[in-house]
């Protein structure tokens, strides 16, 4: 028997393919700051996109220090789960991801399902930088604060 051929485009699908998966265990360590702070790089930079009165988790947060801090301030707030990737595109070592997660404010109890977006630049494997998108409005909401 011959060989089979080895298609040019393998090399992108299986890197295609293991990203995929690396994305689905980052956001599997989610609900253990200390196990998801393993996969950003000393010097990764976190990008929470949005005004500080409207959601106060906005800011750049520079180095595992910072973001494991932020990750803890959120998970005083709030509680995350059903983690599901909407759509995902990925670009060499770039991530273009779209998700939703359901979260619960631990002081109301009051859930909603959030959409976020996020861009990751990947360094051998681990998170460079990250870009978050939300709606900045949805912790007001869920404290009955909106207007």
């Amino acid at each position: 028997m011959s060989q089979p051929e080895k298609s040019i485009f393998l090399p992108e699908q299986a890197k295609a393919e293991h990203i995929r998966n690396l994305v689905g265990e980052i956001l599997g360590a989610r609900g253990e700051p200390l196990k998801m702070i393993d996969y950003f790089h000393d010097d990764c930079i976190f990008h929470v996109i949005g005004t500080s009165h409207d959601y106060s988790f906005s800011g750049d947060y520079y180095g595992r220090d910072q973001i494991l801090g932020l990750l803890r301030r959120i998970d005083t707030d709030i509680e995350m789960q059903d983690h599901r990737i909407l759509n995902v595109v990925i670009d060499g070592d770039t991530v273009g991801l779209r998700r939703s997660t359901m979260v619960r404010h631990r002081g109301t109890s009051a859930r909603a399902r959030l959409l976020v977006g996020n861009f990751v630049r990947l360094r051998d494997d681990r998170i460079a930088e990250i870009s978050e998108y939300v709606d900045t409005c949805w912790l007001k909401r869920m404290l009955g604060e909106d207007e």
